[in-house]
């Protein structure tokens, strides 16, 4: 499969060439398909999984779902297996108190079909939370209309008050301080963009 990369990662890479990718290619799909809408790729080509219901509440986004149902969307269970390994990463990256439980699962679906598959998987998100863990296995990311994230991050906690650094928790043990959420480094390589 080939491999899309964006020069200028201030802007989405072009989407119009979702159509070059082999058939054998699977996009999975996020809420924010659905919720925002104009995405190009057709709904036989998606899949997504049950949770993603969940994220959908307004009229708009519910009929965009059902017609993309319709017209050959596969929604798909979460399995445990796959879902262990993305909350272990997501845990280490720390996204994880950013992640809901939908988020958690799309990853971990697009994570069961890259095993499967290789590399023929494109998860379609704008969550910069879900873009950092599905960078950290190599899953390719095609955002519907936000930008794509630059680097991959490891997030850390700090203290307000006295400035001390905890990996995490909401208050500091020290002084009892907020704890607030700020980038503790950047991995090495760049995200796999479509």
């Amino acid at each position: 499969m080939k491999n899309f990369q964006t020069d200028d990662s201030s802007n989405p890479p072009n989407v119009s060439n979702w159509s070059d990718l082999p058939e054998s290619a699977r996009f999975i799909a996020d809420s924010a398909v659905f919720i925002m809408g104009g995405c190009p790729v057709p709904p036989s080509r998606m899949i997504t999984v049950t949770l993603v219901e969940d994220e959908i509440l307004s009229d708009e986004a519910s009929l965009r779902y059902d017609i993309a149902k319709a017209d050959g969307l596969f929604v798909e269970a979460v399995e445990s297996e796959f879902l262990k390994r993305i909350e272990e990463q997501a845990s280490q990256t720390r996204d994880i108190e950013k992640l809901s439980r939908t988020d958690l699962g799309v990853l971990a679906k697009a994570l069961e079909y890259q095993t499967r598959l290789g590399d023929g998987v494109i998860l379609i998100t704008d969550d910069f939370s879900v873009q950092n863990v599905a960078a950290r296995f190599g899953i390719a990311v095609m955002p519907v209309a936000q930008r794509i994230i630059r680097d991959q991050i490891v997030w850390q906690k700090q203290c307000i008050g006295c400035f001390r650094h905890y990996k995490d928790g909401d208050d500091c043990p020290v002084c009892g301080s907020p704890l607030r959420r700020k980038m503790k480094k950047k991995a090495g390589q760049k995200p796999k963009t479509i």
